[in-house]
């Protein structure tokens, strides 16, 4: 799903920029009014689920015959950060790929944010306006805010460009729509096994609390999930890559 610097005209990528820029400085606004320096504990949370997520985006598995996804952890860093955190969270995760491994272009980042980071921080922000903590709604977001991002990606990608360029456009937008829908219910699933594995179990209404079994089990699921993800590891072309290609426009991932 990470857009290169190819997939965008330089109009809308300065567009997606200015979105990403007032969406992050919201959240950075956030952040600084509900997030103390001294509050360690969730700082650290930041970073281990940050690096958790950045890994886990290098690993690809199959979602349908001759077509690969990987974790996007959109909504997870969110769910479990908050939105604003969560947002910032994931859009360093990018621009750390973009820059450093060339995974997603540098002129694109601020497309990757708006889908990636984003669209799920505020699919879990609307969620949580409606006091719900419900682990399975949050996976349901993920699987949406996948596929929500499949269909901004042709919006995107045709922004600005001649109608002599728009040839195959239809295809393509037909194509990401139907192949993200199973990369959606993977990352619903992966998605809700994560939050199942790593939030608390409520012990009250006042706290929260771990028994040694529950964790035991909790550190277990999650060993399962990643062990899984890397046994699974396909070098298959992933749906985004894989519909610009059978639509005609492999132009795109240059």
């Amino acid at each position: 799903m990470h857009l290169g610097n190819g997939a965008l005209t330089p109009e809308c990528a300065a567009l997606a920029f200015g979105a990403a820029g007032v969406g992050l400085g919201a959240a950075a606004m956030d952040i600084a009014r509900t997030v103390s320096a001294k509050d360690g504990k969730k700082l650290s949370l930041a970073v281990v689920l940050g690096l958790f997520v950045f890994a886990a985006q290098r690993f690809n598995v199959p979602v349908l015959p001759g077509i690969s996804a990987h974790l996007v952890g959109g909504v997870l860093l969110a769910w479990m950060l908050g939105p604003s955190l969560g947002a910032w969270t994931m859009a360093i995760v990018l621009a750390v790929q973009a820059i450093a491994l060339g995974d997603g272009g540098v002129a694109a980042l601020g497309a990757n944010i708006v889908n990636m980071a984003l669209l799920p921080a505020g699919a879990v922000y609307l969620i949580r306006r409606v006091d719900c903590q419900r682990s399975f709604v949050a996976a349901g977001a993920a699987g949406i805010t996948v596929v929500l991002a499949a269909l901004l990606i042709p919006l995107e990608t045709a922004l600005f460009r001649p109608t002599s360029e728009l040839a195959g456009w239809s295809d393509f937008a037909s194509s990401m729509f139907l192949s993200h829908l199973a990369g959606g219910a993977v990352e619903g699933a992966l998605t809700l096994a994560l939050l199942l594995a790593l939030l608390p179990a409520k012990a009250s209404a006042a706290e929260t609390r771990y028994s040694w079994q529950t964790g035991v089990l909790r550190v277990a699921l999650c060993v399962a999930i990643c062990a899984a993800i890397v046994t699974c590891r396909s070098e298959l072309p992933d749906s985004y890559e894989a519909a610009a290609k059978s639509s005609g426009l492999a132009w795109l991932l240059k």
